[in-house]
């Protein structure tokens, strides 16, 4: 019959050591003998010492207890039905809060956690309380009764969320299903679920045929020709002084060095070296990218004008009161006049029409760069790509242009190429009859 008794390991300056192994007083760590029938010395069966990781008393008492409960078919089974329950009583927002967590613990708190907490919901790490709602919770809340656990996730509810779903786009759809089945995964591999209830549900089709829009030369032409038309409104002089040139950077800016537009509004004077060469970390995921820069805008940006209740020199896109993200509202809004009044107001895709937008400047930046020569490494490394297969499935059209552009290229040299190999003996093989 299995035994285990606690006894105490004394260290050699315990005052107490004299006092023996069942001493229950003094800080030393604590162990277990433990007898299950299968240790042998010197032929016997005999006990053997396992710590009990704890220089508590009490807590080795209870770990002595749970070693003799694995003994016990009846004690096992309970604990096995009590951990069933509450693997099932795992909260909806807990599993949110933790997978959140340990995305920002991966990844950094960039765009990525933001579209998860978008699709999944914003969920207080500590308080576990949803503090905003997104997709996920959205959808919840309109169900009665309203889903508690992760255990009620079943395959048809998910199949009807998704079915809910008004993304404008079906790639958009795609990638947020992916989000999801993550997130299931990442359940699973906490022992919350045993299986999946995404993995039973069809994968999402995205239909072929490019996306990305992109400004011709003589639409960015006309766009930065509309920065002398477009005059503020109420606003001081200081602004209004400095309108056209501030702007003309701003747009410069975007366009030849392919930022997003939130690192455009943070951009600072210290991140372009002397050869004109900017390097920054990417807001969104964090990752380096590195771009020369044309000597004009080079020139714009050693000194940007300020407006009313700029920063300052340091940071001369963003405004004194304001968070990130009004002052990269505030942008977006100057930047989609500006479209308009270059009577720029749709662009088309394969798949839709759609209003120009700010990211086109980005878009535009690299189709420009591959369509003249520039290697898919280079554009990638400029854009801030981690994976060169990142640029190359965005802007493949452009890819595969280029692609054939060296094949022509090529083949533009091979026509050179005479008939017969140079101060070789040409040699003609018979055919065998």
């Amino acid at each position: 019959m299995p035994t285990a008794k606690v006894i105490v390991r004394h260290s050699s300056d315990c005052r107490d050591r004299r006092k023996g192994s069942d001493w229950r007083k003094c800080d030393c760590r604590k162990s277990l003998l433990v007898y299950d029938g299968t240790t042998r010395k010197n032929g016997r069966l005999a006990n053997r010492v396992v710590s009990a990781e704890t220089r508590s008393w009490t807590k080795a008492e209870q770990a002595a207890q749970d070693w003799l409960d694995q003994f016990d078919p009846e004690k096992q089974e309970l604990k096995s039905l009590r951990a069933e329950k509450e693997r099932k009583q795992t909260r909806i927002e807990d599993a949110v809060a933790l997978y959140l967590a340990d995305m920002i613990a991966r990844l950094g708190d960039h765009g990525t956690v933001a579209m998860a907490r978008s699709l999944l919901g914003h969920v207080d790490p500590d308080t576990k309380a949803v503090t905003k709602n997104g997709h996920l919770f959205d959808f919840l809340d309109r169900q009665v009764p309203r889903p508690t656990f992760l255990a009620e996730l079943t395959s048809p509810l998910l199949t009807k969320w998704r079915s809910s779903w008004t993304f404008g786009s079906d790639l958009t759809a795609r990638q947020r299903w992916s989000m999801v089945k993550g997130f299931f995964t990442f359940c699973e591999s906490q022992g919350w679920l045993d299986d999946s209830p995404a993995r039973k549900i069809k994968p999402l089709r995205a239909a072929k045929g490019n996306r990305t829009a992109v400004f011709t030369d003589d639409q960015y032409t006309k766009i930065l020709s509309t920065i002398m038309a477009y005059q503020p409104e109420n606003v001081p002089a200081a602004t209004r002084d400095n309108w056209q040139r501030r702007l003309t950077t701003f747009l410069e800016l975007l366009r030849w060095s392919g930022m997003d537009l939130i690192d455009a509004v943070q951009f600072t004077p210290d991140l372009v070296d002397n050869d004109g060469v900017l390097r920054y970390r990417r807001q969104k995921t964090g990752v380096l990218a590195t771009v020369p820069l044309p000597d004009r805008l080079v020139v714009l940006l050693r000194d940007v004008p300020p407006e009313r209740d700029t920063i300052g020199p340091e940071q001369p896109f963003r405004q004194r009161d304001c968070t990130v993200d009004s002052d990269t509202r505030t942008w977006a809004r100057r930047l989609e006049a500006m479209f308009a009044l270059a009577g720029i107001h749709e662009v088309r895709t394969d798949h839709r029409v759609r209003k120009p937008h700010v990211k086109m400047l980005r878009d535009t930046f690299a189709v420009w760069h591959l369509r003249n020569g520039a290697k898919l490494h280079t554009v990638s490394k400029m854009l801030g790509h981690a994976k060169t297969e990142t640029t190359e499935k965005s802007y493949l059209p452009w890819v595969k242009e280029l692609e054939q552009a060296h094949i022509e290229d090529a083949r533009k040299a091979l026509a050179n190429l005479p008939k017969e190999p140079l101060g070789a003996k040409v040699v003609t093989l018979a055919s065998r009859a």
